[in-house]
C-alpha cells in the first residue's frame, strides 16, 4: 500500500479508507511508524485538523504488576470516546488482586488520539492525515 493508491491494500484496509478519507478535509497523508513512549507522543493531543489511520496499533505494559487494569481509550474526530480496549489477567497474591496487561494489539481502525490507563508504550503503523 501507498499513498497514491491502495491498489496493494486488503479488501478491509480499501473499506478502512474508503469510510476514513472523508471524514476530514484532508490535503496531506504522510506514512508513520512510530516505536516509543506513549507519554510525549503526539497521539496524546487532540487536533481537528489530524486524523490517524491505524493499519497496526499495539499498546503495551512493561511492568508484570499493576495496581489495576490497563485500557486504552480511542477518540474520534469530535474528541469523543468511540473504543476502549483491555487485555489484562486477573491474579490474587494473598488476599489483594493484581492485574498483569497483556499488550493490546488492534488493526485497521481510525481514531484522532489516544488516552491510556497503566500502558507506557506504543507501536503504531499507518498514515497521518492532516490539513495543514
Amino acid at each position: 500500500m501507498n499513498t497514491l493508491n491502495w491498489k496493494n491494500a486488503t479488501p478491509e484496509q480499501k473499506n478502512l479508507w474508503d469510510n476514513t478519507r472523508g471524514l476530514i478535509a484532508w490535503n496531506t497523508i504522510t506514512p508513520m511508524f512510530y516505536q516509543g513512549a506513549i507519554a510525549g507522543s503526539e497521539f496524546l493531543v487532540y487536533n481537528a485538523a489530524k486524523l490517524y489511520i491505524a493499519l497496526e496499533l499495539e499498546v503495551i505494559y512493561h511492568i508484570a504488576l499493576v495496581g489495576g487494569a490497563g485500557t486504552l481509550f480511542l477518540y474520534d474526530i469530535a474528541n469523543v470516546v468511540n473504543y476502549a480496549a483491555r487485555n489484562s489477567c486477573g491474579f490474587w497474591i494473598g488476599a489483594a488482586e493484581n492485574d498483569i496487561d497483556n499488550s493490546v494489539l488492534l488493526k485497521n481502525l481510525f481514531f484522532s488520539r489516544i488516552t491510556t490507563v497503566n500502558y507506557s508504550y506504543m507501536k503504531f503503523n499507518g498514515y497521518r492525515l492532516t490539513t495543514i
